[in-house]
């Protein structure tokens, strides 16, 4: 009888899947309708408001994240969540919720529409379960979970371009907004490329068992099955918009 070799599932082979299930994201349904709806003011208002909502809920996520965290996770994801928050950092930028409203008065949004604006059924069900996610023991899972959302906005680890630059030139080409004045989407295509490296750090300095690194894999897949159904609702959600 062959013997079956078992290989361990290292930090190495953590990475490696985890670049090919970020590029799978940008292949999959939901990401090819997104990047093929017809875009107007209309239905870039629309994206942007529930993009709005999603990036509170990022917020929300980490911190849950982090208080399941071990002392030195906790202090990575401070750092990365510190320029999220409070802005500076070394691009001395504003805070990502401000640089989202201050990108959307280039389509004629204000504060007082990001105030106002409310969940979708589809974005509130899944920002729920984003949060049920990175609530759920054990911290590796949660970190993972939270972590997936920067790798696959990365051009470090994509084959293609990011999901930011994908739309800021969408929006640059369709509307004719420049993207210096796009400054969310302009932000993350720099900054996403330093946050997804928090995973490599976390799964390299943190993570001493197979176990422990397939717990981030796990995460990180049904973080993503969460992000397409979101991203195929922004895309269902502009398409209803009439052109």
């Amino acid at each position: 009888m062959a013997t079956v070799v078992r290989h361990e599932f290292g930090v190495k082979e953590l990475e490696e899947e985890l670049a090919e299930l970020a590029n799978a994201q940008h292949e999959s349904r939901a990401y090819r309708k997104l990047f093929s709806v017809p875009l107007t003011l209309e239905r870039i208002r629309a994206h942007h408001l529930q993009k709005s909502i999603w990036t509170l809920n990022r917020r929300d996520c980490w911190a849950y994240a982090q208080a399941q965290a071990p002392f030195g996770v906790k202090q990575l994801i401070w750092e990365h969540e510190r320029e999220e928050l409070r802005g500076g950092g070394p691009r001395n930028v504003d805070n990502h919720q401000a640089l989202g409203v201050k990108e959307g008065a280039a389509f004629g949004l204000t504060q007082e529409d990001y105030d106002r604006a409310q969940p979708t059924d589809t974005t509130l069900a899944c920002t729920k379960a984003w949060v049920l996610l990175a609530k759920e023991p054990p911290w590796t899972k949660a970190f993972g979970a939270c972590a997936a959302l920067e790798l696959s906005n990365s051009e470090e680890v994509l084959r293609t371009k990011s999901a930011s630059a994908k739309m800021a030139e969408r929006i640059r080409d369709q509307l004719g907004v420049a993207i210096e004045r796009q400054h969310s989407l302009k932000e993350h295509m720099i900054a996403d490329v330093e946050h997804a490296h928090i995973l490599s750090r976390v799964a390299k300095g943190f993570t001493a068992t197979e176990l422990e690194r397939r717990q981030i894999l796990e995460g990180a897949k049904e973080s993503w099955a969460i992000d397409r159904v979101f991203r195929e609702h922004l895309a269902d959600l502009m398409a209803a918009i009439p052109a």
